[in-house]
């Protein structure tokens, strides 16, 4: 098996949102719009929104990016904030955004 050396050298993020009941279905919207938007950004490499099939309400985000510098220019896009602006009142808790750290 060959390692991919880009992946090495790229940045994983994983992000967890909490939302409640009454915001399930606005959030599989509005994090689908999101995931959209933000594959045709500049240095994103990947961006997939799921829903926990384990925890209610539990969405997440798995994503792949050139650098730091292009998910700090993710964070300002007008489709960020319009994500935020619609799930913030149908939050359950706090957005929590890992960026990833390989073990090997």
């Amino acid at each position: 098996m060959t390692e991919n050396t880009t992946t090495s050298a790229t940045l994983h993020v994983v992000a967890t949102i909490p939302i409640r009941a009454d915001g399930v279905e606005l959030a599989r919207t509005a994090l689908a719009e999101l995931a959209t938007a933000t594959l045709a950004e500049e240095g994103c490499l990947a961006y997939a929104a799921y829903e926990s099939g384990a925890a209610p309400g539990l969405f997440v985000t798995v994503e792949e990016w050139r650098a730091q510098a292009d998910l700090d220019q993710h964070m300002t896009m007008p489709h960020i904030a319009r994500a935020f602006e619609v799930l913030g009142p149908h939050l359950e808790g706090e957005v929590a955004i890992h960026p990833l750290q390989p073990l090997g």
